[in-house]
C-alpha cells in the first residue's frame, strides 16, 4: 500500500507520490498559502526599504518564495487535472 520513493543524499524526494490524499492537498494548500504570504511581504518590504543592501537580500527572499511556490503548484496542478477528470468522469 506504501509507494517507496528514490531520494537524494539531501533527503528530498525525487518525484511526487503518484496519487495525492485529501490530507496531503489540503497541508500543500496551506503550504502554497504560507509561501505565497511570505513572497508578498519580502517584496512589499523590499519597496519600502531605503538600504540597498537589505532591499537586494529582501528581493532574493522574495524570488525564492516565489520558486518554492512554483514548485509545489508544479506538485499540485497536475493532482488537481486528475481529480477534476474523475469527478466528470462519475457524472
Amino acid at each position: 500500500m506504501y509507494q517507496t520513493y528514490q531520494e537524494t543524499t539531501q533527503g528530498r524526494v525525487n518525484e511526487p507520490p503518484k496519487t495525492i490524499t485529501k490530507k496531503d492537498l489540503l497541508y500543500l494548500q496551506d503550504a502554497l498559502s504560507w509561501e505565497l504570504l511570505a513572497c508578498k511581504k519580502a517584496n512589499h518590504f523590499a519597496e519600502e526599504c531605503q538600504d540597498p543592501k537589505l532591499k537586494k537580500c529582501l528581493v532574493e527572499i522574495g524570488k525564492r518564495h516565489q520558486q518554492n511556490y512554483q514548485v509545489l503548484l508544479n506538485h499540485v496542478q497536475p493532482q488537481f487535472a486528475q481529480q477534476q477528470y474523475n469527478q466528470f468522469s462519475q457524472i
